[in-house]
C-alpha cells in the first residue's frame, strides 16, 4: 500500500482530533520611541506541545519582558506535563492507563478543563468529544504509522467514543475521573486553546501590556499591535502551499483559531485522510467546509469549536453559530460555483478577502 504523509512538521500536540493550522502572523517592526524610553521587541520560541511556540512581547523593560517569557515557557511545560496524552506521567495518560477500571485521581485543573470539554460535547451534539482518543491512535495520523484502521476496530473505538460515559467527581480529598471500561481520553481539541489563555493570563498579571501568543496556530494577541491600528493576521489557504493566505482578519485582545483537513493526512488509494475524525463514524469528517477559523476572547472556545464547526459541516455548522453571542467566524466551503468564504456580521468590516480565487458572500446573521 502506498501511503503519502501530508505534513512536513512535527506531531501536533496531543495527537489531537483536530489541531488548529498555522496563522500567519503579519508583524511590523517594533522598534520606536516612546517618550526618551526605546519600545522593544523581545521573542521567544520553543518546541513544546508538539510543534513550536513563539511568544512575542512589546515593552519599555526587556528585562520584565525576559522574565515573563521565562515564566510563560515553564507555564506552557507545565501545562503539557499535566494534560498531554503522549506524556505516560500526565492526567490523562493516568486516566488513559486505567482503562475504567477504576477512578483515578487528577488535579482540578484538569478536572474543570475536562467538564468544560464536556460541556462543548453536550452543546455540538457530539461533534466534539475528548472520548475519541480510541479513534485518533487506531489512524495515527501524523505519525509514521498512519494507516487505515481495520473495520472491527473502528467500529469497536466508535461504539466506546461516548462523551456522556465520562465522570468527574470532585471530593474534599481531591478530583476524580473515570471513563467506561476501554475509553481512550483525549484533550487534544481543546487543550491548546486553554494553555493559550493560561499564558495570556499570566502575561496580564505580570503587567504585559502587548504580546502575540503563537502555540502552533493557536493565536491570541492583547494590547496594542506594533503598528497603529488593530493586529493583522493572515488566514492559510486551504488548498495553497503554507505561507499563502487568502484573507486577513484585523483583530484585537482575541484569540484566532483555525481547523483544516490540509494540515495532516496520510493519502491510500488516491483517497486522502485528514486528522479531524466524526465521532459519529470514526471516519475523517466528510465535511463541506475546506477550512473554519474561530474568533473568540477565550482560546478554549474557539478551539473546541472550530473542530466541531467542521465536523458539523456548513448548514450545521451556521446555524449552530446563530445560538452563540461574542463569537466571531470565517468558514471556507466547496461549492459547484467555486470556493466561497462565509464570515459573521461582526467581523464583516474587520476581514479583508485577498484571494481572487475565493468568492465571498453577504455576512452571515
Amino acid at each position: 500500500m502506498n501511503i503519502k504523509i501530508g505534513t512536513s512538521r512535527p506531531m501536533a500536540y496531543l495527537a489531537a482530533a483536530a489541531v488548529t493550522v498555522i496563522l500567519i502572523i503579519f508583524l511590523y517592526a517594533a522598534n520606536r520611541e516612546n517618550g526618551s524610553r526605546s519600545f522593544q521587541k523581545i521573542e521567544r520560541e520553543s518546541y513544546r506541545l508538539g510543534t513550536i511556540v513563539r511568544i512575542t512581547l512589546y515593552g519599555e523593560d526587556s528585562k520584565k519582558l525576559n522574565n515573563a517569557l521565562d515564566l510563560s515557557m515553564k507555564e506552557i511545560e507545565r501545562l503539557e506535563n499535566l494534560l498531554s496524552v503522549n506524556i505516560p506521567s500526565s492526567d490523562v495518560s493516568l486516566v488513559n492507563r486505567a482503562s475504567g477500571e477504576y477512578p483515578v485521581k487528577v488535579t482540578e485543573e484538569t478536572g474543570v478543563l475536562l467538564e468544560r470539554a464536556l460541556e462543548w460535547s453536550e452543546r455540538t451534539g457530539g461533534a466534539f468529544d475528548p472520548t475519541v482518543g480510541k479513534i485518533v491512535k487506531l489512524w495515527g495520523i501524523g505519525t509514521e504509522s498512519a494507516a487505515i484502521p481495520g473495520s472491527e476496530q473502528l467500529k469497536q473505538a466508535v461504539e466506546l467514543t461516548n462523551f456522556r460515559k465520562i465522570s468527574v467527581v470532585h471530593k474534599a480529598e481531591g478530583t476524580f475521573v473515570q471513563t467506561a471500561k476501554g475509553q481512550r481520553l483525549d484533550l487534544g481539541g481543546i487543550a491548546k486553546g486553554y494553555v493559550t489563555d493560561k499564558v495570556r493570563a499570566l502575561l496580564i498579571n505580570e503587567g504585559i501590556g502587548s504580546a502575540l501568543i503563537d502555540l502552533g496556530g493557536n493565536i491570541a494577541v492583547f494590547g496594542n499591535s506594533p503598528k497603529p491600528g488593530n493586529w493583522k493576521i493572515g488566514l492559510q489557504h486551504p488548498f495553497m502551499p503554507r505561507g499563502e493566505y487568502f484573507g486577513v482578519a484585523e483583530v484585537s485582545d482575541v484569540s484566532v483559531v483555525t481547523s483544516g483537513a490540509y494540515e495532516r493526512y496520510f493519502e491510500s488509494g488516491g483517497i486522502r485522510y485528514h486528522h479531524i475524525f466524526d465521532p459519529a463514524t470514526g471516519y475523517p469528517a466528510r465535511s463541506d467546509l475546506a477550512s473554519v477559523t474561530i474568533i473568540s476572547e477565550d482560546s478554549t472556545d474557539a478551539d473546541a469549536l472550530s473542530t466541531a464547526l467542521f465536523v458539523m459541516g456548513f448548514e450545521k455548522g451556521i446555524s449552530f453559530l446563530r445560538e452563540l453571542k461574542n463569537i466571531e467566524a470565517v468558514l471556507v466551503t466547496k461549492k459547484p460555483e467555486g470556493t466561497v468564504v462565509y464570515v459573521t456580521k461582526g467581523l464583516s468590516e474587520g476581514f479583508v478577502l485577498k484571494s481572487q480565487d475565493m468568492k465571498r458572500e453577504p455576512a452571515v446573521q
